[in-house]
């Protein structure tokens, strides 16, 4: 898995630096044996924190497997808020947070 995600890390940063200074935000899926990086738009009206629509991400989750929820941290570390942890918890699945411009990457794992 490791090493998928290193392949996917220029198209995550790529993305967010485009929505700099804005957090941006996307999912890492897996449908088939295929893994793969999808952008999402930023709902969120605060540039410093992000808001997935919840009917794309169910319409993601239905036509594969989300293995990260992927958002940026722009001027700060790359460590998850409590408002992170306690969302990735709910969600189940794991967070893929990166810091720029830094670039820094870590993963909370609530399971």
């Amino acid at each position: 898995m490791q090493e998928s995600l290193n392949k996917l890390l220029p198209e995550i940063y790529s993305h967010m630096e485009k929505e700099a200074p804005r957090e941006g935000c996307g999912l890492i899926v897996q449908k088939s044996d295929e893994i793969k990086f999808i952008s999402v738009e930023n709902k969120s009206e605060d540039e410093n924190s992000f808001y997935i629509d919840p009917k794309e991400y169910v319409r993601h989750s239905i036509i594969s497997k989300i293995l990260y929820v992927v958002h940026s941290h722009y001027g700060q570390n790359c460590h998850p808020s409590e408002h992170d942890k306690n969302a990735s918890k709910v969600l189940g699945v794991p967070y893929l947070i990166v810091s720029l411009p830094e670039r820094g990457e870590y993963i909370y794992d609530p399971r």
